[in-house]
């Protein structure tokens, strides 16, 4: 069906029209010139390909075999077939320019010829209805295949809207495991620390540690609720501060307060350089231990925020630990690139882990 319907159904029309019109010609001994018998209807094969060339080939043919004393109503055919194909056309310097002055030369010749009435009102009659005609197939054709376009755009919509549903489902029931897995985890490890609390004889140190412990395991619970229930996120000042001070009282040593030049940022830029910071000192803690120490250093101007981090490990450890980037830094420093910026991490002087980013604070542009 497809092979029949496409290029070769077309090749075999044209060849039986072809030469159905050398039949015609023949027959009715309207052929006065053979070669412009020939330049009438030799053409007309690539009438679909170049529709102005073959039209102003055919319309010239046309006249001058008119001029020459060919038959009138058999010698308009191909011109009025090369004028269909040529009104079809969606340029409208072809569909009304080449039609028009193509309509206007055989026009012309006939009444030479045959006189106003029998000759160029007659060319009038049959050139102007196979123009319209082709016309009225151009827009046709061109609001079929708007529609088959339309009709393709909205089957490509209503593809990506299953996809994007299922993917929210796929999240939602990811949200709903994740849950389930971390609130099980941590209520287990508060009742334990509950029971360790309310049964062991601790020491006042031991008790303050292990209060500590409850209140960070209680705030991780409500944050796994209010981020899966996609509740809006509180202020990244407040969360920062509260992070810090449990990082404190956890013994990471910390700037009294944070370098100026961070509380007028732009919205995302500002919630960048804070969840930097905070992942950076929990990182410190975790790695360098106890009684170690966080530097931090904001640099900023017109265009570009500058924050540098510099952790260096407690007297107690023996330096950090070999490390590397883990999925939080891997994390920020995908969100750093989504925003224009540059996050570059690792050793400093042997001993210490320096993590610095750039923030562009004005768009691209």
């Amino acid at each position: 069906m497809t092979w029949w319907g496409g290029a070769h159904w077309q090749r075999a029309v044209d060849v039986a029209l072809g030469a159905a019109l050398a039949t015609i010609f023949l027959v009715s001994g309207a052929v006065v010139s053979v070669p412009l018998a020939v330049a009438q209807l030799l053409p007309l094969a690539w009438r679909r390909h170049a529709p102005q060339v073959v039209l102003a080939l055919v319309g010239g043919a046309t006249a001058a075999h008119t001029l020459a004393g060919m038959s009138r109503s058999v010698g308009f055919l191909p011109v009025t077939l090369a004028l269909y194909s040529a009104a079809a056309h969606r340029s409208p310097w072809i569909r009304w320019g080449t039609c028009g002055t193509a309509t206007a030369v055989v026009v012309a010749a006939s009444g030479l010829r045959h006189g106003p009435v029998e000759g160029g009102l007659l060319a009038v009659v049959v050139c102007v209805v196979a123009w319209l005609a082709g016309v009225e197939r151009g827009e046709h054709v061109r609001e079929r295949t708007a529609y088959a376009a339309e009709n393709t755009r909205l089957r490509w919509e209503q593809t990506a809207a299953r996809q994007t549903a299922a993917a929210a489902q796929a999240r939602e029931r990811l949200s709903r495991r994740l849950h389930d897995t971390l609130a099980h985890t941590v209520t287990v490890m508060l009742v334990q620390a509950e029971a360790l609390r309310s049964t062991a004889s601790l020491a006042p140190a031991d008790r303050d540690r292990l209060d500590r412990v409850l209140a960070a395991g209680r705030e991780a619970l409500a944050d796994v609720r209010a981020a899966l229930a996609d509740q809006a996120e509180a202020d990244p000042a407040a969360t920062l501060a509260d992070r810090l001070r449990a990082l404190r009282e956890a013994g990471l040593r910390l700037p009294p307060a944070l370098p100026d030049g961070l509380d007028d940022l732009p919205a995302p830029a500002r919630a960048l350089a804070h969840r930097l910071i905070g992942e950076t000192a929990t990182n410190a803690l975790r790695h360098d231990g106890v009684g170690s120490r966080l530097d931090i250093a904001v640099d900023r101007d017109d265009d570009v925020l500058t924050v540098a981090l510099t952790s260096s490990a407690g007297r107690a450890t023996g330096g950090p630990a070999p490390r590397g980037a883990g999925f939080g830094l891997r994390s920020l420093a995908v969100d750093v690139e989504a925003h224009g910026g540059t996050l570059r991490h690792g050793r400093s002087d042997g001993s210490r882990w320096r993590v610095v980013a750039t923030l562009p604070l004005r768009p691209p542009g």
